[in-house]
């Protein structure tokens, strides 16, 4: 079972660990995927469980949430873990710590996310000397706020207060109960925000711009030391993902059981959206989204300008098994 990792245990503590003790990773037929929050394509990691793709590919699969991602690259570093699935600045976060890791597919290439307020918020002129909630501070959720906010015109911190609230129900309920004006909302939770009263005050998915979610990543030495579990997983994910676009039936349960969603209203409309706009058949990295994240971080972080886009991702994996027809 995962640590639960108290506040403030730094990841710089725990690569002192990683070196008194040997790198292990688990077996080909025992691994465990790590994620944070609900939605955006997490569904369709328990799709490949819950159909056996993971046993057909020869891989027994423990998949545990985890309620953070920079938890996740804790628990990697820690080799209590296998994959993380998350965010890219949990990515960047680990490089700035001396821990590699790598980013090896990208099920989603755009802003997944509506940023809501409640009714009598109309524009975002309304937030200044409000609170919006992220899930906690450095997380994907924390880097669009800002990101977001500073295209409105107001400063993060300084015209707008930023809470660490949770991951986005407790952002919902956050915003229901009057304790904060404002929060990024994963799609499967805009139609219930709509009938909640709620104002949709930005889709982020109209930006035109790349950015990775759904991400999914690796430590460099199980890149190094085991390509073949990494390929096997791969494959298991892709047959998912076309499993998830072409049964519409089995996709709705799945949704319901991972989401929550239990209106089949929503149900339709989340799957028809994500399907339709947002997941890709071949969940390549792409320079040009993690360029997005690297430039946007840099103003927080200086460093940052030391790591480049091709740092943070491995797409050999996938490319390999585009060229052998392993994607259809």
């Amino acid at each position: 079972m995962i640590r639960v990792f108290v506040q403030g245990f730094v990841i710089l503590s725990l690569l002192v660990s990683v070196s008194v003790y040997p790198f292990r990773v688990f077996a080909a037929d025992k691994i465990r995927l790590g994620y944070s929050g609900v939605g955006s394509g997490n569904e369709i990691y328990d799709l490949v469980q819950e159909t056996g793709l993971f046993k057909k590919h020869g891989l027994d699969v423990e998949i545990i949430r985890i309620p953070g991602g920079t938890i996740i690259v804790q628990a990697l570093i820690a080799n209590e873990l296998t994959f993380g699935r998350g965010q890219a600045t949990e990515v960047i976060n680990a490089h700035l710590a001396g821990y590699p890791l790598k980013i090896i597919a990208v099920l989603l290439n755009k802003f997944m996310y509506q940023f809501v307020t409640p009714a009598s918020i109309s524009k975002p002129q309304q937030l200044k000397g409000k609170a919006v909630a992220v899930s906690r501070f450095g997380s994907g959720s924390d880097f669009v706020t800002r990101m977001v906010l500073k295209s409105w015109g107001l400063e993060p911190g300084k015209d707008v207060t930023i809470l660490q609230v949770g991951n986005s129900p407790a952002r919902f309920s956050a915003m229901l109960t009057g304790k904060v004006y404002g929060s990024i909302l994963d799609l499967a939770l805009a139609p219930r925000a709509r009938k909640m009263g709620l104002r949709i005050l930005g889709d982020l998915s109209q930006l035109d711009v790349e950015y990775p979610q759904g991400v999914l990543y690796v430590p460099r030495q199980t890149i190094e030391k085991r390509p073949d579990l990494i390929v096997s997983f791969l494959k298991a994910f892709l047959e998912g993902i076309r499993y998830f676009k072409t049964n519409r039936q089995a996709a709705f349960k799945i949704i319901s059981k991972s989401v929550g969603l239990n209106d089949q209203e929503e149900i339709q409309e989340y799957y028809e959206v994500l399907t339709k706009k947002f997941v890709r058949d071949i969940p390549m990295p792409t320079v040009a989204s993690m360029r997005t994240v690297l430039d946007e971080s840099t103003e927080k972080n200086p460093r940052i300008r030391e790591i480049k886009a091709d740092d943070l991702m491995e797409t050999r994996f996938l490319t390999e098994l585009q060229a052998t027809g392993s994607i259809r």
